[in-house]
């Protein structure tokens, strides 16, 4: 049985594992519809439902292939905590990557996975030539399908098996993490995301704080790493909302303990090891892009909501901003968006939660994150990209049979 990350979305589907683009072409051309399945760290249902899945992790391809020109062909279907120490032999690296590198590089583009910094786009737009498997099992490229078109389609144009890459010559950053009040980080997000490379910052539920975290280049050499504590600060959260069910003065001792304990971080490190860290907690994760004129009162208001209504959720909210791009299905097209995501407990039940703050980010003109837990529809979706339709036309074009679209995906990209 495949299962994602979470543990939330299973299929008992055959899983097939071709190891060479030949044995994949045949696959593919058979009539029986199919999902290529990654690390499953999405969140959404789009794999159940398929025929077939395929697992490519085995594919005899390189992980990393020409180099050039600040351009690197890489095998998509490795992880990008393979790529980037490859890339990193040869001097190279990801201009930048989100804070979880367990993804295949495909399914990361696919769903359109970003890291954070005003003027540094999702992984998608580093893609500038690709080749994929299409429904008939020819092999096509950007030669034959818009690199617009390709960058962010959720694996329902083809299956992507080669990328080329915009790359960078391989960089030191400087972390900096601290605590700081709520209300100071909310009002000056802007001149932060301004002064910094990277900055992002997590809100703790019921403590009033952040903890706010910058990413700076810098030529000093690298510095010992602290120890990584947020699984330890993870099960503290829990542990004071357990106790709040019986106490709240508990929990807000406890969350005081906790914030006095956080320690400041300031180290030196190669970019991939800084900005990428592992993630063992399973969670189940909603998240927006919102217009960032919208972001602050959005945030103000889902806080409310937060501490009003939702006594029993202890993750963070994480709020982090990208760079604007041209890909017709990237929710940062056209311009930056500020990200504004939320979490629950995997095993525990995430709709009152996700149901209720919902609507703040629609109504804000919101683009929900392509893997991670929305309610959206055709319908709403149509009316928040302006080449979503010429894209549906796309996929009906390449995929008359649907052979790569799973009734989720249906529900999405068909009226």
């Amino acid at each position: 049985m495949w299962t994602n990350w979470a543990g939330t979305e299973r299929a008992d589907t055959p899983v097939s594992r071709p190891s060479s683009i030949a044995e994949l072409q045949q696959v593919v051309a058979q009539r029986h519809s199919l999902r290529v399945v990654g690390a499953g760290h999405s969140f959404t249902p789009i794999v159940a439902g398929g025929d077939r899945i395929l697992d490519l992790s085995g594919l005899d391809l390189p992980t990393l292939g020409e180099v050039g020109n600040d351009r690197a062909w890489v095998n998509a279907n490795a992880r990008l905590r393979d790529l980037s120490p490859k890339l990193a032999e040869r001097g190279l690296a990801f201009r930048n990557l989100g804070d979880i590198n367990a993804q295949s590089l495909a399914g990361a583009v696919s769903t359109a996975t970003h890291g954070t910094g005003r003027d540094l786009p999702c992984l998608a737009a580093e893609i500038t030539a690709a080749k994929l498997i299409g429904a008939d099992g020819d092999i096509l490229s950007t030669d034959d399908i818009p690199l617009e078109m390709i960058q962010v389609a959720l694996g329902m144009l083809g299956v992507l098996t080669e990328a080329q890459i915009s790359v960078v010559p391989k960089y030191n950053l400087h972390r900096r993490v601290r605590l700081a009040a709520l209300e100071d980080s909310l009002a000056s997000m802007h001149q932060n995301w301004a002064d910094n490379r990277n900055f992002e910052f997590f809100c703790i539920p019921f403590s009033g704080k952040t903890v706010e975290i910058r990413h700076d280049l810098t030529d000093a050499p690298e510095s010992r790493a602290p120890r990584d504590l947020d699984m330890i600060a993870v099960k503290v959260l829990k542990l004071a909302r357990n106790t709040g069910r019986v106490s709240g003065g508990l929990r807000t001792a406890l969350l005081r303990l906790l914030t006095l304990a956080q320690s400041d971080e300031d180290y030196v490190g190669e970019s991939w090891r800084v900005l990428c860290s592992d993630r063992r907690i399973r969670f189940n994760e909603m998240e927006y892009h919102l217009p960032p004129e919208f972001a602050a009162d959005v945030l103000h208001e889902v806080l409310t909501r937060l501490h009003r209504d939702h006594k029993d959720i202890y993750f963070p909210i994480e709020v982090r901003q990208t760079a604007g791009d041209t890909a017709c299905l990237s929710p940062f097209q056209g311009g930056p968006r500020i990200s504004v995501a939320i979490h629950t407990d995997a095993a525990e039940d995430h709709r009152r939660y996700f149901d209720a703050l919902e609507p703040l980010f629609v109504e804000a003109g919101g683009r929900p994150h392509w893997g991670k837990m929305h309610s959206l529809s055709y319908k709403e979706l149509s009316g928040l990209y302006p080449d979503f339709d010429r894209f549906c036309a796309l996929r009906e074009q390449l995929d008359p049979k649907g052979k790569f679209l799973t009734p989720a995906l249906a529900r999405l990209f068909q009226p």
